[in-house]
C-alpha cells in the first residue's frame, strides 16, 4: 500500500547527521517505532516525528509502502521491455500508466523510447501484454529480456549515516 509519493522541493534544506540516521534506520527497518527511532538519534519522539513530517514534505521521502512479494500475487515472470516509439514519450505515459502490470516506466536516451519493468503470470500472459503494448498508437516496436533471477534489487541507499 502506498501512501503518498512526493517530489522533491527545490527549497529543501539540505540532509544533516540526524536526518541520514533515521532513513537508514528506516531503510533497514520501517516498521521501527517513533519512540525507537527518537532513542537512536537521541531526540525526543516529537522531534523526530517533525522531522519526518518535513523529510516527506521536502520529497526526500517519497512514499510509505508494503513491499509484497510478486510471487505471493502469482506474478512469476519479470520482463524487462524496451520500446521504440514514433510519438513523443509525453503521449505514451498515460496509457502505458494504464497497463497495472507495468511496475516502472523510463525514458531513456538512444535507439529506444522507454524500458519498461513489468510482471506477468506466466509467458502466456507477457505475450499478452506485449501484443496489449503494440497496440498504443505510437508504439512501433519491442524489445522483451525475461529475468531469470534477481540477484539484487534495492532502492538508493543512504551514506555517511
Amino acid at each position: 500500500m502506498t501512501e503518498r509519493i512526493s517530489d522533491a522541493r527545490a527549497d529543501a534544506r539540505p540532509l544533516d547527521r540526524i536526518d541520514k540516521q533515521l532513513l537508514a534506520a528506516l531503510q533497514a527497518d520501517g516498521r521501527l517505532r517513533l519512540e525507537d527511532l527518537a532513542r537512536r538519534v537521541e531526540l525526543a519522539p516529537s522531534s523526530v516525528h517533525d522531522r519526518l513530517r518535513r523529510l516527506q514534505r521536502d520529497g526526500v521521502i517519497r512514499r510509505w509502502t508494503v513491499d509484497v512479494s510478486p510471487e505471493a500475487l502469482g506474478l512469476a515472470v519479470l520482463a524487462l521491455v524496451g520500446v521504440q516509439a514514433s510519438r513523443p514519450c509525453s503521449d505514451l505515459v498515460v496509457p502505458l500508466e494504464q497497463i497495472p502490470e507495468i511496475e516502472e516506466l523510463h525514458s531513456v536516451a538512444g535507439q529506444l523510447s522507454f524500458i519498461l519493468k513489468l510482471r506477468a503470470a506466466n509467458t502466456e500472459h507477457l505475450l499478452q501484454l506485449i501484443e496489449r503494448l503494440k497496440q498504443i498508437p505510437g508504439i512501433e516496436n519491442t524489445e522483451t529480456t525475461i529475468v531469470l533471477k534477481t540477484h539484487l534489487e534495492r532502492g538508493p541507499v543512504v551514506r555517511d549515516a
